[in-house]
């Protein structure tokens, strides 16, 4: 018989040629009436190609078939292949499988659990005790032969899906009880057997209510009796705990391992007490302890379905026994209410995430389950007859004891039977776990024809039936649902769904903000395993949502996901912690907007987890310290101690203390940006104070102390310059600063237990040991960097000079930056009397008084534009806030050259501090309001850039970024909001720079215009 490509095409077939070809080819091989016979099968299907094409693909295990077990077999196989392509793979490699199938006596009806037990020991009892490979090979030769016959019973049969889902758990059951009988033999041959025998596998979930699917995950937990040791075997003996470890690590081993011959089950251990937090095996009295402490509402509910589906039956029933009343409270308490309305919220939000899948979304299995389960829990410690595991049973008991009406209760089988007969469907199609609903069209008309319906519409109306049944019924449970107490976050509520694959859960946290996601789903894993932590089981209570939900609020989710994970990590006992932050909100905010912020902040904190307490009393709430009190502070804290050493060592703790106090109130806008750079400023000159009389008092003890001729001390005065000078510190500053002693530097000190030497040499020894203080790398990290280029003749000269030298020096040789720098000097440490004096006779003369040279403006101009040309490194893919064309150097050069010209006259405009001398410069009519008002605006703009530049990073940064992920979360971090924030922030940007040079250019080179 021959078919044209013509009428192939007019019946439907995608690719007429092919399937033409494929159609001869079976002809030979099975005669055309065979051939014909599929023909028409393949045309009653959605897919007439890959029914034919499946065919011809299994016709060498079809050929030589008896008549009648061949015709079985077209009878059976279409509309197996019409839902699932796994099908024909299969049978393409195991051909055998198709003379087994055809004579099969089982199809027709249920296989006994003791059947599929035998089977499944008969099939491995004779591999060796080291023949893992052996036992992986057969273990699933068998599941996947039983999985075929099953398909068939779906299919093609119609099986009841109760029946289906009973196989499916015996045919688990029996896979699993196989695994452990060779794990057991494998095991006790190197260790010997336990003092106190006794070990169980416990089936949870849909495994422990018989109710597995064609591609379920199998929760089991590990039990063993007591503690004890074993008898010994060829590799010694061991304690119970570790005999079991391994036993329970090979039978995982033997039913996840994927091989060539496919594999058995994914396991989940996750329902175990602690999920991924505890051990993998657990005694029977470290169960129970654990449930009497600890057990929350969803355990409860877990273990409503479990029983022992391999190993040691009466142990499992002891601990189920002593659980009764954990799992079925008499009397009906406010918490169980609570706990219920929890999870309901949980599903709640997760459904509004997942409305394509059928068991997550709105109306799904889950709702069904939970609805059957809440029931149970609120009424079965009352009546015993409720305490069913299987979801149905449950259901029926439920409604003969009045809790449910027999119309409702039929409407939710039927529904739950449909969504089951959907999902298994969907499974079957590719031997994958999912339940997500198909978007493409001709998946979709795949899907609902091979379930039995004309077409998509009409399934998807007999779907949304179903589903609109069972929302309704859900959300009348328990009245009104815990939404309003939670986040509208169903997005991470999916995420944190342990039920939902890992891609679905990383497309879940992309979708919320999250810009890698594979590792922020490696963070909650990682945080499921903190002990009590409420991510334990993917999160499935109301605090893990919530938390969460704080973190992907923040600038940076991933940053802050990855910094709250190291916190828990680093916690000996995080329980505490996580009662606290869970309690409450607003430190966890606090927290998580930190980590979120700042990683050079947050790595201050993760050294100092205990600032926590502070975090939530409100001691690092107070935004603003006055200079005196943080003084005192200092003052308080070295005071605790009696060695100079200790003191020290004191100083970097208060530090970083401080700066987190400082970073914390920056972040959260209680401080402006030139309150920050005083408050920064304000514990630097503390700790500068502290560090010189540490260092003088040790050279006092070695040398004593450097006096003039009437007896009164030499003063040393450390005199701020830059950033330091201006009161304008920012994170991760230098520290700016020069040092002038007064008096003859020749003159010999009053001599101590190293004997006398010079002022000078006093002097520069004390300055020496005030760097070594100030930078020497401590356990809590170093205190400053210190910058004393800006001495007399730079890096070349003394680092320590006296008045005199230092007149002489910027009377006769400095050049005119080092007379810009001076605007900035300030007494920061030391004789603050002496640098009065020097401020008078020296400072103010040789700055403000002396007349400008005629070139000053093109000489600041020129020195100007080679930081930016040598030192900006300004491009197309970052900018430089600070000397990039229009940065703050600009604001900064502008001002000092109009304080430099005008300052002899107008005193009010000499401030060391930017803004403030540029307030005086305006008040004084020196420079006009509008410009006065873009640098001040530029200047401000382009601090804040910079702080959170350096607060991102755990070091100075001194490029802002112009595309991509960290320009939008610069953006974010500078309170920019929208669908394009990095755009916007741009945009913003360049607009201050180009009006910052702008005005930069007109008062530096109108001069020389003119």
């Amino acid at each position: 018989m021959t078919w044209t490509e013509e009428t192939l095409s007019a019946e439907g077939f995608e690719n007429p040629k092919r399937a033409a070809k494929e159609l001869s080819a079976l002809v030979s091989a099975l005669g055309a009436p065979v051939a014909e016979r599929l023909h028409q099968a393949a045309k009653r299907t959605s897919v007439p190609d890959e029914i034919i094409a499946a065919f011809d693909r299994i016709q060498e295990g079809l050929q030589g078939l008896p008549e009648p077990a061949l015709s079985r077999l077209l009878d059976w196989l279409p509309a197996v292949f019409h839902a699932s392509t796994f099908a024909p793979r299969l049978l393409a490699a195991r051909p055998g499988l198709l003379r087994w199938l055809a004579g099969s006596r089982t199809l027709t009806r249920e296989k006994p659990r003791e059947h599929y037990r035998r089977e499944a020991l008969g099939a491995t009892r004779r591999i060796a005790p080291t023949d893992a490979a052996g036992l992986r090979r057969r273990l699933r030769r068998y599941k996947y032969r039983e999985l075929l016959r099953l398909m068939v019973r779906d299919a093609t049969l119609r099986a009841p899906m109760a029946e289906l889902g009973r196989e499916q758990t015996a045919l688990a059951d029996a896979l699993i009880g196989a695994a452990l009988a060779w794990a057991e033999r494998s095991v006790q041959a190197k260790y010997g057997t336990p003092d106190t025998p006794g070990f169980c596998i416990l089936g949870m979930g849909k495994l422990g209510g018989e109710d597995l699917n064609f591609s379920s995950d199998v929760d089991l937990v590990y039990l063993y009796r007591a503690d004890g040791h074993t008898t010994g075997g060829s590799a010694g003996a061991l304690p119970n705990v570790q005999y079991y470890t391994r036993l329970g690590e090979a039978v995982t081993q033997a039913l996840t391992q994927v091989t060539e011959e496919g594999f058995c089950y994914r396991v989940d251990l996750n329902l175990r007490p602690q999920g991924r937090a505890g051990a993998m095996v657990l005694s029977l009295s470290a169960s129970l302890a654990y449930y009497e402490s600890f057990g929350r509402m969803w355990e409860r509910a877990a273990l409503l379905k479990a029983r022992a589906v391999a190993g040691d039956a009466g142990l499992a029933e002891e601990l189920l026994s002593e659980l009764g009343p954990f799992i079925w409270r008499r009397s009906l308490d406010l918490s169980a209410v609570d706990g219920l309305r929890d999870l309901k919220a949980q599903i709640d939000l997760r459904g509004k995430a997942s409305a394509d899948d059928v068991k997550l979304g709105p109306g799904g299995i889950r709702e069904v389950e939970f609805f059957v389960n809440a029931l149970q829990l609120l009424q079965g410690g009352k009546d015993p007859t409720l305490r069913e595991a299987r979801t149905m049973r449950a259901l029926r008991k439920l409604e003969r004891a009045g809790f449910v009406s027999g119309p409702d209760a039929d409407a939710l089988e039927e529904a739950y039977v449909f969504l089951r007969r959907v999902e298994n469907r969907l499974q079957m199609l590719e031997e994958r776990q999912t339940q997500a609903l198909p978007t493409g069209e001709r998946e979709r008309r795949r899907l609902a024809t091979s379930l039995g319906y004309r077409d998509w519409d009409a399934f998807r109306a007999e779907l949304e039936r179903h589903r609109r049944f069972v929302l309704e019924a859900f959300n009348t449970l328990l009245g009104q649902t815990a939404r309003d107490e939670l986040p509208d976050e169903p997005l991470l509520a999916l995420a944190l769904d342990p039920d939902v694959p890992p891609e679905g859960r990383q497309e879940a946290l992309s979708k919320r903000g999250f810009e890698d996601p594979e590792r922020a789903l490696a963070e909650l894993e990682r945080l499921s395993r903190v002990p009590q932590s409420p991510f334990i089981h993917g999160g499935l209570g109301v605090k893990a949502v919530r938390l969460l939900s704080e973190l992907a609020q923040t600038p940076d989710p991933d940053q802050a996901l990855l910094h709250f994970s190291d916190f828990l990590a680093r916690l000996h006992q995080p329980e505490g912690y996580l009662a606290l932050l869970t309690s409450m909100p607003r430190a966890s905010r606090r927290l998580f907007n930190l980590f979120g912020q700042s990683d050079y902040l947050s790595r201050i904190f993760l050294r100092h987890p205990e600032l926590l307490d502070a975090l939530v009393q409100a001691q690092l709430d107070e935004a603003m310290k006055s200079p005196e009190r943080i003084r005192q502070e200092l003052a308080a804290r070295m005071g605790r101690h009696t060695d100079a050493e200790d003191k020290h060592a004191s100083m970097p703790r208060f530090k970083n203390e401080e700066v987190l106090r400082i970073g914390l109130n920056d972040i959260g806008g209680d401080l402006t940006v030139p309150e920050v750079a005083r408050q920064l400023t304000a514990v630097a000159d503390a700790i500068l104070d502290e560090c010189l009389f540490l260092a003088q008092e040790e050279q006092r003890e070695r040398y004593g102390l450097p006096l003039d001729a009437s007896g009164q001390r030499e003063g040393l005065v450390v005199i701020a310059m830059g950033k330091l000078g201006g009161y304008e510190l920012g994170y991760h500053s230098d520290l700016d600063i020069i040092f002038v002693y007064s008096g003859n530097g020749q003159a010999e000190t009053s001599g101590g237990s190293r004997g006398v030497i010079t002022h000078h040499e006093y002097f520069a020894k004390t300055v020496q040991r005030l760097m070594t203080l100030l930078q020497v790398q401590l356990r809590e990290g170093h205190l400053y960097k210190i910058d004393a280029r800006l001495r007399p003749s730079g890096n070349q000269g003394a680092l320590v000079v006296s008045q005199d030298a230092f007149r002489e020096h910027h009377q006769k040789r400095a050049q005119l930056w080092e007379r810009q720098a001076l605007i900035k000097a300030r007494p920061a440490a030391g004789d603050a009397t002496r640098f009065r004096a020097l401020q008078d006779e020296v400072l103010t003369p040789l700055v403000y008084e002396r007349p400008l040279p005629p070139d000053a403006a093109a000489e600041i101009d020129r020195l100007r534009m080679r930081m930016e040309r040598e030192l900006a490194h300004e491009n197309a893919q970052q900018l430089n806030p600070k000397l990039g064309q229009g940065g703050l150097v600009d604001v900064e050069f502008t001002v000092q050259y109009l304080q430099l010209v005008h300052g002899r006259d107008f005193p009010r405009v000499r401030s060391t501090n930017t803004l403030a001398a540029l307030e005086g410069l305006q008040a004084e009519g020196r420079i006009a309001p509008e410009d006065a008002e873009v640098l001040r605006q530029g200047y401000l703009f382009l601090r804040r850039v910079e702080n959170r530049l350096r607060l991102v990073h755990a070091s100075s940064l001194a490029h802002m970024p112009t595309s991509g992920r960290p320009l939008a979360q610069l953006a974010r971090r500078m309170g920019e909001i929208g669908p394009t924030p990095g755009e916007t922030f741009l945009a913003r940007y360049r607009a201050c720079a180009a009006g910052v040079r702008d005005v930069y250019a007109r008062v530096l080179r109108a001069p020389r215009r003119a």
